[in-house]
């Protein structure tokens, strides 16, 4: 008899079974040896030993090459499964890279103090008394890392600002690591030019956490930038600025320098008219950077001397207990149905009152 269940429902019974499998006997045929495992089965098998929790160590950038049509059909059970409880990705078509991306605690507080940094100047300016900058500032709003696709590729930004005019996101904010930093660029590219020049500005965030190489950090720059070759107008995400914010001592470098994102990098013309004429900018000094990042890591910190004394802690506890549901007695469906005839009676004599005109 033929299985009906929809792809979605037996992707799901391959990726959480309900039962574990069972132990194979003594009897059992060996699974033959040497056959080729694709890309798509490693990735569903090291997102499901993630999620079962059979991994010691969750690396923040997992990667695997993958073809084009190996993409297409992780696709395919990713949106059949629902990405709500997948991890972030990213794939490279040009790289034939697949990447898993577990954001970890310093990840993900640098990227949140980044937005209000970002935010708290917007707001400032909405309070301006240039009507211009502050009806434009009114109408930017965090993006929250929606998916990006262009070109066959796919990627994930860890955070993005936009216009909400603009139809994309036009500046996006990318925190990496020492395993993450070599494609960088790589994601420079694909946001630049898959949007078509239409995302402003990419700011990278290079953190170094391996211990021979100190606490290095710094901070890097794209914008889209035609260049002319045979005649030709050519687009390429152009590095404009780069530099050393925190020196491999962990201390302050070049505290007064300034990054500069224009009010108008929000947006882009022709969705926002007058583009152009839009004042105002966001200014973020590498003092401001490095506080973010020492702030996010003492966070980090603590959070996790927190856990650890929690596992040593001895409670005694007494967990809820979930009530059965409640079930209708005879004398309930009794009183039901009464209520349910007295209504319908009132119905009809409404209805006998009624007299059209």
């Amino acid at each position: 008899m033929a299985d009906k269940r929809t792809t979605a429902q037996l992707d799901r019974l391959a990726l959480y079974p309900a039962t574990p499998p069972e132990t194979a006997s003594p009897d059992s045929p060996t699974p033959s040896v040497g056959l080729p495992v694709s890309g798509v089965d490693k990735i569903i098998a090291e997102i499901r030993n993630r999620i079962c929790g059979r991994v010691e160590v969750e690396e923040e950038w997992w990667c695997i090459s993958l073809s084009r049509d190996e993409f297409k059909a992780f696709k395919a059970r990713f949106e059949a499964e629902g990405d709500y409880r997948w991890p972030k990705y990213d794939y490279f078509p040009q790289l034939a890279k697949f990447v898993l991306r577990m954001a970890g605690a310093v990840h993900e507080a640098v990227i949140g103090r980044f937005e209000r940094l970002v935010t708290r100047q917007l707001d400032i300016i909405e309070q301006s008394n240039d009507q211009v900058a502050a009806d434009f500032a009114r109408d930017v709003h965090v993006t929250r890392s929606p998916k990006t696709e262009s070109d066959g590729g796919s990627h994930y930004p860890d955070g993005s600002f936009a216009h909400e005019d603009a139809g994309v996101e036009c500046v996006i904010l990318e925190v990496s690591h020492s395993q993450q930093r070599q494609d960088l660029p790589f994601l420079a590219d694909e946001y630049i030019l898959g949007s078509n020049g239409r995302t402003q500005v990419v700011i990278g965030v290079d953190l170094e956490y391996r211990e021979e190489k100190g606490k290095e950090a710094r901070v890097t720059v794209w914008r889209p930038r035609y260049i002319e070759e045979d005649g030709e107008a050519v687009l390429e995400a152009a590095e404009t600025e780069t530099g050393i914010f925190r020196a491999v001592d962990g201390s302050l470098v070049d505290g007064e320098r300034i990054l500069r994102i224009g009010l108008k990098d929000f947006g882009y013309w022709p969705n926002c008219l007058r583009i152009d004429d839009i004042p105002g900018e966001i200014t973020i000094s590498f003092s401001q950077l490095y506080e973010i990042v020492e702030q996010a890591e003492a966070r980090a910190e603590r959070r996790d001397r927190e856990h650890r004394k929690m596992q040593h802690e001895n409670h005694l506890k007494r967990p809820r207990v979930r009530s059965p549901p409640q079930q209708l007695t005879e004398s309930d469906e009794e009183r039901f149905k009464a209520a349910e005839k007295k209504f319908k009676r009132q119905l009809d004599d409404q209805d006998s009152d009624y007299i059209p005109e």
